[in-house]
């Protein structure tokens, strides 16, 4: 009985370990930065998905204790863990209770949109006012003083009145849609998290989940109707009121979903030539680094694929029926 009981404690203080080493490996060496960012939290969610939530959500607790006595910082130290851990906790949790995939990347992308959303709070707090519209700031000056520097030749100022004007353009368009560009960052990265999640918990054997390939990854029929009529609202509307930029933002998600349903629908041909996962994304990386010229029109293609797919079912997915978890 007794060596039961010491069995989560053992797990639970090693966990606690592994954790604190990814946390301050991440922090302390930055060529190892990124890394340990990512997978700081693969051993949470491997405690979470074999031990009951109170373990795991004690070692965390100990985990932040811990980060706080080596950095004495609570925003840098315990605070940034927290946000680095929860998306891995909650992975951990939907895993383990075998939660449908869809519902796990939502829950994922809520927990990195938690935590994105505390980052602003606090960067607001600390710098007294708008930090995003100061990051824009400091980011339009560092440009104007980087094209004033090849400007000497520029008698009449037409080429910084260009530089100032398409900067200004810029940053209103990020503000605009800065809604739209937290959920579409928090959705990659929860995608990219629960991916791993799920690749750590197959590898070490503790949980078979299933998942949807990306190559198979589709909205529903009806997303294209409504996504038109908003699209066409939203091309006739230009007034810049709250109503009219929350639908602006919403547009700009559906057209997003439909891009990224045009690229698994061009995963799912590609990998009838390509079958390794890894050498497929090394292409599609490829022609994002290389075509970044034409990025914009890669992207509409993208985006009309997936909303031909969603209304015609190309793939012939709703015709074949079933799950497509494995």
């Amino acid at each position: 009985m007794k060596k039961n009981n010491a069995a989560p404690v053992c797990e639970g203080a090693i966990v606690t370990a592994l954790t604190v080493l990814l946390l301050t490996m991440g922090m302390y060496v930055p060529v190892l930065g990124s890394f340990c960012g990512l997978v700081s939290g693969v051993p949470l969610l491997w405690l979470m998905i074999r031990r009951s939530t109170g373990v795991s959500v004690a070692a965390l607790v100990a985990s932040l204790a811990l980060i706080f006595a080596l950095t004495g910082d609570i925003i840098s130290g315990p605070l940034s863990a927290f946000i680095l851990l929860l998306p891995y906790m909650t992975a951990g949790y939907c895993i383990g209770r075998d939660i449908k995939y869809f519902p796990t990347l939502c829950a994922v992308t809520a927990a990195v949109l938690f935590g994105n959303i505390i980052d602003i709070m606090l960067l607001n707090a600390m710098s007294g006012g708008n930090a995003v519209n100061q990051m824009l700031d400091g980011a339009a000056e560092t440009m104007k003083n980087t094209v004033g520097q090849y400007a000497a030749a520029d008698a009449g100022g037409q080429l910084m009145s260009a530089v100032t004007d398409a900067l200004d353009r810029t940053k209103q368009t990020v503000l605009s849609y800065f809604p739209t560009i937290m959920i579409v960052a928090s959705v990659i990265l929860g995608y990219i998290l629960l991916s791993l999640g799920i690749f750590f918990a197959a590898r070490l054997r503790i949980k078979k989940y299933n998942y949807v390939k990306f190559c198979m990854i589709r909205l529903p029929k009806s997303t294209v109707i409504i996504a038109i009529i908003l699209m066409l609202i939203t091309f006739f509307t230009n007034d810049d009121t709250v109503y009219t930029l929350a639908l602006r933002n919403i547009t700009a998600l559906l057209s997003f979903a439909f891009a990224v349903e045009g690229l698994s629908y061009a995963d799912f041909k590609l990998k009838n030539k390509i079958q390794s996962g890894y050498k497929r994304f090394l292409v599609y990386l490829l022609v994002a680094v290389l075509g970044y010229i034409f990025i914009s029109l890669i992207f509409y293609a993208l985006m009309l694929v997936g909303m031909l797919d969603a209304n015609l079912d190309l793939r012939a997915i709703r015709r074949a029926g079933g799950s497509h978890e494995e």
